[in-house]
């Protein structure tokens, strides 16, 4: 049964008993099982970011959805999300961490049964010279770039709402109702890997190319969220936490995108 009753977790060690930990809800769709462990990796990294900040934080988790959660991170005070991109318009309504916590290769514009485009190509070209009518899911972020050319060329874009109706996006695909869709191809093979005309698909890079995405942890604009985020940061910054991510970023993705994955990850640390 899906667990829809808050998680309380309370990590409680080194600091004295009477210090009072800052309390966050964290509003995601993974919420942790009955025994604490982790649906998703992001869920697992924040998990131990709080035991490595011992009794200063205490986590609530919140099922929520990718659109309540972003109403309630502007509504109340002690709200966070995790693994979210970073970009202009999110940023002028949210505090984010400086580091990340998650890192994943870059979109690939997918497509099917077209064997005449290039392997690599811009979006000015894929909407303009080829006429390509793109499929994506409303409110969610696919990159910055991404972002602002959806929103300069609406007319050439293929809207669903929420992460289930995502799904249908690619069989919209195979059915050539669309002509492409942005997902990252593991994702991709992973979702529809037992799709008739799986061996038509192509996985286009998108000039000009990023070896990586990231996904941070943003807060409420308020004391409480800068807080969380001044904490979380310190916490992602110990090497216990960014060689468990880094190490599971290694596991998570094959060869070669992993070892560009981890490169442009422990380099976002170092600038």
């Amino acid at each position: 049964m899906k667990l829809y009753a808050t998680i309380l977790l309370l990590c409680i060690y080194s600091v004295p008993v009477n210090s009072e930990p800052l309390h966050v809800k964290i509003m995601t769709d993974f919420i942790p099982q009955a025994d604490g462990s982790p649906e998703n990796e992001a869920t697992e990294f924040v998990l131990a970011a709080a035991i490595e900040l011992g009794n200063k934080i205490s986590l609530q988790f919140v099922p929520g959805s990718q659109l309540q959660d972003w109403k309630q991170l502007s509504q109340l005070p002690d709200v966070c999300l995790l693994n979210k991109l970073k970009t202009p318009e999110r940023e002028a309504s949210a505090i984010f961490t400086r580091y990340p916590l998650m890192a994943f290769p870059e979109n690939k514009l997918i497509v099917f049964n077209k064997p005449t485009l290039p392997n690599s190509i811009s979006l000015t070209d894929a909407v303009n010279y080829y006429d390509l009518t793109i499929g994506v899911t409303s409110r969610r972020s696919y990159s910055a770039k991404i972002d602002d050319f959806i929103k300069r060329h609406e007319e050439h874009f293929f809207k669903v709402d929420g992460a289930a109706n995502a799904i249908q996006l690619g069989y919209m695909l195979f059915e050539n109702k669309i002509d492409a869709i942005f997902e990252y191809k593991s994702m991709f093979i992973h979702r529809y890997q037992r799709a008739h005309g799986i061996d038509k698909i192509r996985y286009l890079t998108i000039e000009p190319s990023e070896p990586a995405a990231f996904g941070y942890i943003a807060c409420s604009p308020s004391p409480q969220g800068k807080q969380a985020i001044a904490l979380f940061e310190h916490a992602l910054q110990t090497e216990k936490i960014k060689t468990l991510i880094s190490t599971r970023l290694m596991e998570l993705f094959p060869a070669p995108d992993n070892t560009l994955i981890v490169d442009a990850f422990n380099a976002a640390y170092k600038n």
